[in-house]
């Protein structure tokens, strides 16, 4: 039986839809990228990735099912994540007002000392693994594209093809989101969006920690 059936491609599609829809991910990427370039962006988007590849692992341990229904640990999960994505947020925020007062005095310098590697990769595994719903993609959402007769291979296959899409997707939109920022006049306007997305995150933070099970 071939893989790349119509039902694999509905998986694609859906899941490809699912990663471009803009969420916490999503706005610590153009937060990054705006802070410290491209290559920031780039660990942050490995971060997440890694993260996805845990949560794809829990689900198929049940962890991921067992977070869906159990009302504790979704809430402590829920809770952790949106104190995460607040205290981001503070970070840009500050950063944007630091980075107002110091305009006049800088130009295109290089921003990329400001975040290190490692730094940004943690960022973006914790903001996932903080996120109970990315948990709640690969425990509900995902396997309604799984037949009890699929191979073990077919499985892999569909993360091999998940995690390509998001690291494809990420890593070129943090690329534009840097590339925006360093220009002439995207400099200029830098500082204000870090601190839209700063406001971003910490609103994703609060719907996160109100939203129901």
């Amino acid at each position: 039986m071939s893989f790349l059936d119509a039902r694999f491609g509905a998986y694609l599609a859906v899941a490809a839809l699912l990663i471009v829809t803009p969420g916490p991910d999503t706005a610590l990427v153009t937060r990054n990228a705006l802070l410290a370039g491209r290559r920031a962006a780039s660990f942050t988007t490995l971060g997440i990735g890694a993260g996805s590849v845990i949560w794809a692992l829990a689900s198929v341990l049940g962890i991921a099912v067992l977070l869906e229904r159990s009302v504790v640990a979704f809430t402590i999960c829920k809770f952790v994540g949106a104190a995460y994505l607040g205290y981001l947020g503070l970070r840009s925020l500050i950063a944007s007002f630091q980075g107002n007062k110091q305009a006049d005095a800088t130009t295109l310098a290089p921003q990329a000392a400001q975040l290190g590697e490692r730094v940004a990769f943690r960022q973006g595994l914790l903001n996932n693994l903080f996120n109970p719903k990315a948990g709640a993609i690969f425990a509900t959402a995902l396997p309604q594209f799984i037949s009890p007769g699929d191979t073990p291979l077919r499985l892999v296959l569909m993360m091999l093809a998940y995690e390509a899409i998001l690291l494809s997707w990420l890593n070129l939109y943090g690329s534009l989101v840097s590339r925006a920022g360093q220009t002439r006049f995207g400099t200029r306007i830098r500082e204000i969006l870090q601190g839209v997305t700063g406001v971003v995150l910490i609103a994703l933070g609060v719907r996160l920690a109100f939203e129901h099970q």
